[in-house]
C-alpha cells in the first residue's frame, strides 16, 4: 500500500446517505470499503465509485452480528494497514408508537441503528487509537434532538447514538481520534421518499429553505468531518437541516 493512500469504511453504503458519501469520498481520492446487507445494491455502488487510482471494495455484512463485524474489520485492516475513517450510516426507519408498544419493533430498530453503529466502532476504535489518528462520523437525525410522534424507537435510537458520539470523542481525543455526528433533517432518500411525499406541505412550513436535502448535500459535510480539514473538531453534532430548528 502506498503511504499516501487513504481508506474509509462506509456502512449502509448500498443506498441513501451512505451511497452518496461513498461517491463523495472517492471523488476526493479516498479508497472506500462498502458495507451493507444487499450484495446487488453494493455492486452498483461499487461501479459508481470506480475512479482511476482509487479502490472500492464491497462486503456483505449483517452489522448486528458482532463477531462477523469484528472479522470483516480485522480483514480490511490487515489488507490496508491503516484506516483513516469510518462512516456509520446504516439505519432503518419505520413507525412505532408507545401507545401500541411492540418489543420486536423496538429491538429491530435499536439493533440496527444503535448496535449497528456500536459494533463497527468497537471493531475499529482500538486500531485507530493504536495508529494514532482517525475520524469516525455517525449519522444521527434531528429527531434525536426534537423528538417525533409515531417514531419513538427511531428517535430514541438516534438519541443513543448522539450520546455515544460524545463519550467516544472523549475516549479518542488524547490519541488524535475524532468522533463526530452528522445530523440530517428531512432528506430525500429511498427510505424516506414516501414519507416526504405524504408530508411535503408540512415539511415546507417546517424547513425555512422549503425543500428536503439531497443525500449528496449531507455527504459533503461528512467528507469534511472525515478529512484533516476538520482536524480540531470532535464530539460535535453538525446539523444539516435547511434551518429546521430555526422554524
Amino acid at each position: 500500500m502506498a503511504s499516501n493512500e487513504r481508506h474509509v469504511i462506509v456502512t449502509g453504503a448500498s443506498s441513501g446517505i451512505g451511497r452518496a458519501t461513498a461517491v463523495a469520498l472517492t471523488d476526493q481520492g479516498y479508497n472506500v470499503h462498502l458495507i451493507g446487507r444487499n450484495a446487488e445494491r453494493l455492486a452498483k455502488v461499487q461501479a459508481e465509485t470506480r475512479r482511476e487510482g482509487v479502490q472500492s471494495e464491497i462486503y456483505q455484512l449483517e452489522l448486528t452480528d458482532k463477531a462477523a463485524v469484528q472479522r470483516v474489520f480485522d480483514k480490511i485492516y490487515a489488507k490496508t494497514g491503516r484506516i483513516d475513517g469510518l462512516v456509520n450510516s446504516a439505519g432503518i426507519f419505520y413507525t412505532t408508537d408507545l401507545s401500541d408498544y411492540d418489543d420486536q419493533s423496538w429491538k429491530d430498530i435499536m439493533d440496527v441503528n444503535f448496535y449497528g453503529t456500536l459494533y463497527p466502532t468497537l471493531a475499529l476504535l482500538p486500531k485507530l487509537i493504536n495508529q494514532g489518528f482517525g475520524s469516525i462520523v455517525n449519522v444521527t437525525s434531528v429527531d434525536a434532538f426534537d423528538g417525533i410522534l409515531n417514531y419513538d424507537a427511531y428517535a430514541a435510537s438516534k438519541g443513543a447514538v448522539t450520546s455515544l458520539t460524545k463519550t467516544l470523542a472523549l475516549e479518542g481525543a488524547p490519541k488524535n481520534v475524532r468522533v463526530n455526528a452528522i445530523v440530517p433533517g428531512i432528506t430525500d432518500t429511498e427510505m424516506t421518499h414516501e414519507r416526504l411525499l405524504q408530508n411535503i406541505e408540512k415539511y415546507r412550513k417546517k424547513v425555512p429553505m422549503q425543500c428536503a436535502a439531497q443525500a449528496s448535500e449531507v455527504a459533503k459535510p461528512i467528507v469534511f468531518l472525515i478529512s484533516d480539514d476538520s482536524s480540531y473538531i470532535t464530539g460535535q453534532s453538525l446539523h444539516v437541516n435547511g434551518g429546521w430548528r430555526l422554524a
